[in-house]
């Protein structure tokens, strides 16, 4: 796995064939996660109360979890109807499915715990160097949100919980990855009004789970803890 230093085509088959044939393969590769160069940090389905992780669960992963997925479009058909197993799915499987044009019967646009969209999911696995043969498990989607997420591509709350830089910054941030969040700035969120998203979580929410992270990763990293597993852990993630 790419370690990330912190500073203090598919044929055209229904969706069940692809889902099968998909499942055989990922056994028959035997994980690539536990033979190749991707190391995942551990998992809980729960999450310590106060931590980003935790706040992300209660407002946007629902009831399905690390399953959690959605169509693009409440007219075309509604996310989460059927029991998908994403978690048993490869990366793979999951970016061709999000590659299918809008309104597509099987087409995936938001999945997993942390809602992730398919230009997001391809950078993470490209920054992260993933191999798309690996599962979608709730370990590299945990992974993929601390490293990547919550890390590289929102840089504002790598910079407040390793630096203590600008805590307004680091909750806008949020607010700009995860709909359900209003930023500090307006106390709306960045995307309300866009479809059906409105923000319902409070930013004194998101900064102080912002503070105890910050708290944390400092405490964790003084006792010489390697920095990106204390920064999985400040966000609530099983080390």
């Amino acid at each position: 796995m790419k370690t990330i230093h912190c500073h203090v085509a598919v044929p055209t088959k229904s969706f069940w064939q692809d889902y099968w044939l998909g499942l055989g393969l990922a056994a028959g590769i035997g994980l690539s996660i536990l033979s190749g160069g991707f190391h995942t940090f551990g998992h809980d389905a729960s999450a310590p109360a106060g931590t980003l992780k935790h706040l992300i669960m209660e407002g946007e992963a629902g009831s399905k979890g690390y399953n959690s997925y959605n169509r693009g479009s409440m007219r075309c058909a509604k996310g989460n109807r059927q029991n998908l197993q994403l978690t048993n799915m490869s990366i793979q499987q999951i970016q061709y499915y999000q590659s299918l044009p809008a309104c597509t019967p099987n087409k995936l646009l938001a999945v997993g715990h942390y809602q992730m969209v398919p230009e997001t999911l391809n950078r993470a696995v490209r920054t992260l160097n993933i191999p798309r043969s690996t599962r979608f498990t709730p370990q590299v989607q945990d992974t993929i949100f601390a490293l990547y997420l919550a890390k590289e591509k929102q840089p504002a709350i790598r910079r407040w919980i390793c630096g203590g830089q600008n805590i307004k910054q680091a909750a806008h941030a949020v607010a700009g990855e995860w709909a359900i969040f209003k930023t500090p700035y307006t106390n709306r969120g960045v995307y309300d009004g866009l479809g059906s998203n409105k923000a319902r979580i409070g930013s004194h929410r998101v900064i102080r789970a912002l503070m105890r992270a910050r708290q944390h990763y400092y405490t964790l990293t003084k006792t010489g803890m390697p920095a990106d597993k204390a920064y999985a852990m400040a966000l609530g993630v099983a080390p």
